[in-house]
C-alpha cells in the first residue's frame, strides 16, 4: 500500500509540480539573431572589366565586394533580383581551389573563377537556385565574379579571358 501511494504522490508532482516553467516563449515578433528581415540592396563598390586574351575591353560592370568571411559566407543570398551590368566580386584570402553552393540563393547565376594573374581558369554556368551542390572552381582561384546566369554565354566569356577591377575609395 505504500508503494501505490509513493507513485500516486509522484505521478501528482509530476503533474502538476511541472506545469509552470521559469522559461518565457520567444517573442514571435523579434527575429532570431541571425535573420534577414529585408532583401539586402546592392552596394557598388567598384568597376570590374573582362577583358579578352589580347586584354581588350569586353564589357564593363558594377561590382559590391566580398572580401571578408562573413561577406563572403552571404554572398548574394535572399536577393530577388540583380541586373545585368552588376556582380558581386569575391576575394580569398588565398589562391586554392574553392568552391560555392547556391543555398538561400533565389536567382541563377554564372560564377566565373579567376587566379592571381586575372585571367579567368573556370566559368560555372547557370547554377540554379536553392542548390546545396558543391560548384567547384577545379582550379586554383583568388576571385570568384558572381553575375547573372547567362552573362558568360552572352559574352563569350571563357578560361583565358580575363579582369581588370578598380575599387571606389570608401570600400
Amino acid at each position: 500500500m505504500m508503494k501505490h501511494s509513493f507513485i500516486i504522490l509522484s505521478s501528482f508532482f509530476l503533474i502538476f509540480g511541472c506545469g509552470k516553467s521559469n522559461k518565457t516563449k520567444p517573442n514571435p515578433t523579434v527575429p532570431p539573431k541571425y535573420a534577414i528581415t529585408k532583401e539586402p540592396i546592392f552596394q557598388r563598390q567598384g568597376m570590374l572589366v573582362f577583358v579578352s586574351p589580347t586584354n581588350d575591353s569586353i564589357t564593363t560592370i558594377d561590382i559590391e565586394l566580398a572580401a571578408t568571411p562573413q561577406k563572403r559566407e552571404m554572398g548574394l543570398m535572399y536577393r530577388s533580383s540583380m541586373k545585368e551590368d552588376q556582380g558581386m566580386l569575391f576575394v580569398f584570402d588565398a589562391e586554392e581551389r574553392q568552391s560555392f553552393w547556391m543555398k538561400n540563393t533565389q536567382i541563377p547565376l554564372d560564377i566565373i573563377f579567376i587566379n592571381q594573374s586575372l585571367s579567368i581558369v573556370h566559368i560555372a554556368e547557370n547554377c540554379q537556385p536553392y542548390s546545396l551542390e558543391s560548384i567547384p572552381s577545379f582550379e586554383y582561384a583568388k576571385f570568384a565574379v558572381e553575375v547573372p546566369a547567362g552573362f558568360s554565354k552572352k559574352y563569350r566569356l571563357k578560361p583565358s579571358c580575363g579582369i581588370r577591377y578598380n575599387l571606389l575609395e570608401e570600400s
